[in-house]
């Protein structure tokens, strides 16, 4: 009976941890984002949008200069200085390259409020507003472009900034990133910007992730922290961005040394380059999250003064941060990640020869624990492979460009269900290696496993680092109580143990497999199955052994 009830315990409080977390990818509202004329409003921008996105305008189409045009006529009517630097084509990549896309100009618009205080340290915000042939190109980089356009319009509402602002839309870039790269030619303005904003999109939904910034990052992401009201930044992210062949404008403008963010959103991939990426198909609230992110910085960058970027700009470490739930993003130092590494595996060490010396766990039951549990890992990986290879021809989905797996629309069932059918085996596998080989060595051994992915990627991909060494170290605190056989570790303490490990696991777990999901589609299955079990496991081995400890099986 009791064990029902921790079960049932664990189960509800999972449930609402994942709802906190999930809280983070929640876009604020109008009411939030305030509905002054120097508030950022999606209203404005979506009927931006309308213009800019009305057909497909790659580089050189005549659709391309009118929406160049719409867009000088925007700050000529806010009366912002405003000019277009063109470049031949042939210059940037070559005659024959310049021969096969069919166009000989690349043409930025590059517009500028002056600073009080000269032009020492301007800020720069860039997004690309030519779309590929196949679509009007609404979200990339409509999105970006609208909203720029708005950010500009509230600015002007406002007193002149201490500090310039350049707003540079960029042509070409779905062509190679023409745009930016000839951006370059102009040391004019790049010479004079402290601090770069580009904005990219991925889909054409979802709230704008931060997912990569210049490095030696640890000040300018608390700064973002401080700044931004709904912060979405993941250092997991940047991290895996780095291994992706991908490119943005942002990837020529880092080389000049400048500090920097790119956000982009991810969410419905389905519409990216593809012919559904049209206004009507627009997401208000992610235009609305974009608004969110570039109105406060540069309302922050603008009026700083010379020692307060110098004081970013000699930041010599990088950060690792994540959102814990909607206005909260933790911040810290990548050089903490060796230090907490050490304290895991010097908490690892004394509670094993704890644990060994009172005979809580044998040797021989924990080490047929453990290559059960990694059997059991491999089962569960396996079969999603073949599920998803599978599903792909039973269902006509079909491997796209970039080898993913693509069914159609973003469905939350599909994530769901994959969740749902890994949960099942994982309860499955947990309760036959409890019963076979001990609660106890079943739960150490998933500690274990935990350590390891600690290990790896606090010295392989540091980024992620977070999610497996902070829930280890917190459940390796919480069972030495019980591994001490202490008698107050009875009554409410077993909640406190099942809680300890229930909640940071899917707190800092969950969101991960939903942005793998998201950005890698349902080709990642196996991968969101293996860290299904993973959570899954531990949970299911701390209420059995503590139905043990407590004297009941």
């Amino acid at each position: 009976m009791k064990k029902r009830k921790w079960l049932i315990f664990s189960i509800v409080l999972g449930l609402l941890t994942l709802f906190i977390s999930f809280s983070q990818f929640l876009s604020p509202s109008k009411e939030e984002m305030g509905e002054t004329e120097k508030d950022f409003s999606s209203d404005r921008a979506l009927n931006y949008l309308k213009e800019v996105a009305k057909e497909p305008h790659p580089l050189g189409s005549p659709a391309n200069k009118r929406v160049r045009d719409y867009i000088v006529k925007h700050f000529q009517q806010l009366d912002i200085q405003v000019e277009i630097q063109s470049k031949p084509v042939k210059d940037l990549r070559g005659e024959k390259y310049a021969s096969d896309i069919g166009a000989e100009n690349v043409e930025n618009i590059i517009a500028k409020i002056q600073g009080t205080s000269g032009d020492d340290h301007a800020i720069l915000l860039t997004a690309h507003y030519d779309s590929v042939t196949e679509t009007p190109g609404a979200s990339d980089d409509g999105y970006g472009v609208v909203t720029i356009l708005e950010t500009a319009r509230a600015l002007k509402q406002m007193p002149a900034p201490k500090n310039s602002i350049y707003f540079v839309l960029t042509d070409g870039e779905e062509l190679g990133l023409l745009g930016a790269s000839a951006l370059k030619d102009r040391a004019d303005v790049l010479g004079k910007v402290s601090v770069m904003l580009n904005f990219e999109a991925r889909g054409n939904t979802g709230v704008p992730i931060l997912f990569e910034t210049t490095s030696n990052d640890l000040q300018l992401l608390q700064l973002y922290k401080e700044i931004v009201p709904y912060p979405v930044a993941y250092s997991f992210a940047a991290e895996m961005y780095k291994r992706m062949p991908n490119d943005t404008d942002f990837t020529e403008l880092k080389v000049t040394k400048k500090l920097g963010y790119n956000f982009a959103n991810m969410n419905g991939f389905e519409a990216y380059h593809a012919t559904t990426d049209r206004v009507e198909n627009s997401d208000e609230a992610t235009i609305r999250h974009f608004g969110s992110y570039v109105l406060p910085l540069v309302k922050k960058f603008m009026m700083m003064d010379a020692k307060e970027f110098q004081t970013i700009e000699e930041s010599k470490s990088n950060a690792i941060y994540f959102p814990l739930m909607k206005k909260i993003l933790v911040v810290y130092s990548e050089k903490l990640v060796v230090p907490m590494l050490i304290i895991l595996l010097v908490l690892t060490v004394a509670i094993f020869i704890f644990s060994f010396k009172m005979k809580v766990i044998q040797f021989k039951g924990f080490a047929l624990s453990l290559l059960a549990m990694i059997g059991s890992l491999v089962a569960i990986f396996i079969f999603y492979f073949l599920l998803m290879r599978l599903s792909t021809i039973v269902l006509i989905g079909e491997i796209n460009e970039y080898n993913m797996a693509m069914f159609g629309t973003y469905d939350p069932t599909i994530l769901t269900s994959l969740v749902l059918l890994a949960m099942v085996f994982s309860l499955f596998f947990a309760k036959w290696i409890s019963k076979k080989y001990g609660s106890a060595n079943f739960v150490m051994s998933t500690q274990v496993l935990w350590i390891v992915l600690a290990a790896l990627t606090s010295f392989t991909f540091k980024g992620i680092s977070y999610a497996f060494t902070i829930p280890a170290i917190i459940s390796l605190l919480l069972i030495l109580p019980i591994i001490l056989k202490a008698n107050w570790a009875k009554g409410v303490y077993p909640y406190i143990a099942v809680a300890g490990w229930t909640v940071p696991s899917i707190l800092l777990l969950a969101p991960i497999m939903y942005l793998i999901y998201v950005a890698l589609t349902i080709s990642m299955a196996p991968i969101i199955a293996i860290l299904t079990a993973i959570i899954i496991f531990p949970i299911v081995a701390i209420v059995n052994w503590l139905m043990a400890f407590d004297g009941e099986e």
